[in-house]
């Protein structure tokens, strides 16, 4: 906690969390934006900027795919139906933002910022970094994703119940680590991954996401660490799944026709299997803010206290 509170006075003197006052205020992540007023009228061009602005009890006028919201976000918090569909995170609708008269865009730098100028020319765009560019060795999203939720709350005036958001997280998590440690996993070494669809396999996810965070944060040991070119994650296939045999693997719900691999008839000689060295949870989101890595933390120990409970059955 020591350490957090350390990082988190850091982090708001860097973002000078001042209230609104007559002068605009500006709030900078990988771009700018002074605002004269908190924005009501925001515009989410991903996922993750939704499920922050909804943890703020800001309802976006504006979201892109919100059905892929409700399933790969796993609509936590609950995106209304009323939120206006915006084309795909993609390639944004441009006429359709314009026409909400938004006070503020926000989006990813990797997706939007060959649409910055456009969309300027609407409203203020406020982009951030999701994954590390080759400059950034320290980069983690855990990190990262608080960071952009407590530039959010700025600019919608939100920035007490932000920090009172991330506080119960760090209460939680190492509520959580304590738990795991008087029941004898503390040090466990773990993997997570998640089918993902569109032949790319099983997803794994590297030390650097919101996943190998999460199993630090819980006192555990995130052990793996390839992720493909300025990402977090990388794709194996079935005959790559035998390098996971030195760490117990936490696999999500499936959200989508992945089971073909484990209906293979060499899924159950894989190590992990055969060692009874794995254990499902439910779908989670890999790239949100707080709630996403609070319902993370909770599934990853619920999952690994049931498994050791079943094991020594």
């Amino acid at each position: 906690m020591k350490r957090y509170a350390l990082w988190l006075t850091l982090l708001l003197c860097f973002l000078s969390s001042h209230s609104f006052s007559a002068t605009p205020t500006s709030i900078c992540l990988s771009t700018c934006v002074e605002l004269p007023k908190p924005a009501l009228r925001v515009v989410a061009l991903n996922w993750s900027v939704a499920e922050m602005l909804l943890t703020l009890d800001i309802v976006p006028v504006g979201v892109t795919q919100g059905n892929g919201y409700r399933k790969w976000q796993t609509n936590y918090p609950a995106l209304p139906k009323s939120v206006t569909e915006i084309g795909s995170r993609q390639e944004p609708n441009l006429a359709t933002i314009a026409k909400l008269k938004p006070d503020l865009i926000i989006g990813y730098e990797f997706r939007h910022r060959k649409i910055l100028n456009s969309l300027q020319s609407i409203a203020p765009t406020l982009l951030y970094r999701q994954f590390p560019d080759a400059s950034q060795t320290s980069f983690r999203y855990f990190e990262q994703s608080q960071k952009v939720f407590l530039g959010i709350a700025k600019a919608v005036n939100k920035t007490e119940k932000a920090q009172s958001t991330i506080e119960t997280l760090y209460q939680r998590l190492a509520e959580l680590k304590q738990q795991l440690s008087d029941a004898g996993l503390a040090n466990t070494k773990i993997s997570f991954g998640k089918f993902v669809g569109m032949g790319y396999g099983l997803r794994i996810f590297t030390k650097i996401s919101l996943a190998g965070s999460i199993i630090d944060e819980l006192g555990l040991e995130y052990t793996w660490q390839n992720g493909l070119p300025g990402k977090d994650f990388t794709h194996l296939q079935l005959e790559q799944l035998p390098e996971l045999n030195n760490s117990h693997l936490l696999l999500a719900g499936n959200q989508v026709d992945g089971e073909r691999m484990m209906h293979s008839p060499v899924w159950p000689l894989l190590p992990f299997v055969q060692n009874n060295n794995s254990s499902d949870v439910p779908p989670l989101f890999s790239f949100g803010g707080p709630l996403s890595a609070l319902k993370m933390a909770e599934a990853f120990s619920q999952s690994l206290l049931t498994w050791q409970e079943n094991s020594h059955d």
